[in-house]
């Protein structure tokens, strides 16, 4: 019996480090962090991601997101969602270069929630474009790869279609990945309309593919980083369905990016 009263001692301290707060588990509903997008051009753009467990939807009149920093920097974003539960969302421009030093990404969501968060960001830290990006074609598929990309935890792939200059026009597909390809088949319920194709592969120091699930405002803790590239080939689809693949020249990038889910 001596041996009780130490064990009992015990089992009531850890009760009282839990009641004070020594559980480890984050319970944070909403996170955002800033970085950089390396795009390809002379100067690094910027990029954010915004998460939030949301309560209620936002719609229809949404919320602002304000991200000022050094140099009187200043980035207002207007979002909106028509869901509850875990979603978010992320932007990137050319329009703005990041200088190094200090952050402050504020928001009033609704549900009650509030971000008003400052980071430091170090405009020299960049994730390499990707390389290789290629695209493929079967008689009733497309696919593109690339190579993998260090300090990438996913992909976020577009197929864009083209005008006759291969300039892009407007977004035919999109999807968040963690492999190194994307296949589009008939299949899967896949059509083309007739004309041109190219491909754009963002790749991302955080893991898109898991933001759709609860407890992910750790992963924002760190500065987030995007880069991307263009796919060297076209796809031409013909009027009778059949795909080719083609050589393009470079393609001036557009500067802006971005998605919500």
């Amino acid at each position: 019996m001596k041996g009780v009263k130490p064990i009992l001692a015990l089992a009531a301290a850890l009760v009282l480090l839990a009641g004070c707060g020594g559980q480890t588990g984050d319970n944070r509903k909403v996170n955002a962090s800033v970085g950089t997008w390396n795009y390809g051009g002379q100067n690094v753009g910027v990029f954010y991601v915004l998460w939030a467990d949301m309560p209620q939807p936002t719609s229809p009149d949404g919320f602002t997101l304000t991200i000022s920093g050094p140099n009187s920097f200043s980035w207002t974003r207007r979002l909106w969602t028509g869901f509850t539960g875990p979603t978010f969302w992320w932007d990137a421009t050319s329009a703005l270069i990041p200088p190094s030093g200090s952050y402050t990404l504020s928001a009033s969501l609704p549900g009650g929630l509030t971000l008003n968060r400052q980071m430091s960001v170090d405009a020299s830290r960049t994730l390499p474009q990707p390389q290789n990006v290629t695209i493929q074609v079967a008689r009733d598929a497309a696919t593109v790869t690339w190579s993998a990309v260090t300090g990438a935890a996913s992909y976020y792939v577009q197929l864009w279609q083209v005008n006759d200059q291969n300039q892009p026009t407007s977004i035919a597909w999109t999807w968040y990945t963690t492999n190194t390809q994307f296949q589009l088949t008939s299949a899967a319920g896949v059509t083309f309309a007739p004309g041109n194709y190219r491909a754009r592969v963002f790749a991302a120091n955080v893991d898109f593919t898991r933001f759709r699930t609860p407890g992910q405002a750790p992963r924002l803790d760190p500065q987030v980083l995007l880069s991307s590239a263009w796919s060297a080939q076209v796809i031409q689809v013909q009027s009778t369905g059949v795909l080719r693949v083609l050589d393009a020249p470079p393609v001036p990038d557009p500067g802006v990016a971005g998605g919500q889910e």
